[in-house]
């Protein structure tokens, strides 16, 4: 039985970091061989940033293109401290930018998020789990709740974000690509 084995900081960023490896690992199956850049870019980072004490540990992912550098543009987000060690609960997320406007230009946010969030509604409301905000073209449109036991944490969230990746990633890599001009990342 999986009993409750006591929170770490160090233990909750194994964790995120090995559900990025495994990610990574199961994308690359996915992708092309010859593709010498990463098509997807993960990031285990404390909130709040350091020098303060952490609450929680994030997991981003991400595109190259996807303007994610300063980890307020576009990506797939999890979190887990505390609070959600002890439920075997973690919410997956995803941003389309911290603020109004796509960095480095005037283009609002919303330029993107509506012709998205519109593209992959009927998909995404049909998954199980996934629920829209009431706000759908805000800067995070819908989440799940996951629930996991403690021995297979690491490959219960790298199913949904291998999901995430696969279906919908291309589906922002062409709006994108028809909002700011951007050439689309290949698998």
């Amino acid at each position: 039985m999986d009993g409750l084995i006591p929170y770490t900081h160090e233990l909750c960023v194994e964790k995120l970091e090995h559900a990025a490896a495994l990610l990574q690992q199961q994308l690359k199956r996915c992708g092309s061989a010859k593709q010498e850049k990463p098509v997807w870019i993960t990031s285990v980072h404390q909130y709040p940033p350091a020098p303060a004490a952490p609450e929680v540990f994030t997991l981003h992912v991400f595109r190259p293109n996807w303007f994610n550098e300063d980890r307020q543009g576009i990506h797939f987000e999890t979190f887990m401290g505390p609070k959600e060690w002890k439920r075997k609960q973690i919410q997956l997320a995803m941003h389309i930018f911290h603020v109004d406007c796509i960095p480095g230009t005037k283009i609002k946010r919303r330029v993107v998020a509506v012709p998205f969030v519109d593209e992959i509604y009927e998909m995404v409301s049909g998954w199980e789990g996934y629920k829209f905000r009431t706000g759908k073209y805000g800067s995070h449109p819908f989440t799940k709740v996951l629930s996991f036991q403690y021995e297979t944490m690491e490959s219960q969230l790298c199913k949904e974000l291998l999901k995430l990746c696969l279906e919908l990633g291309p589906k922002m890599d062409g709006i994108l690509s028809s909002v700011c001009g951007q050439k689309s990342i290949g698998l």
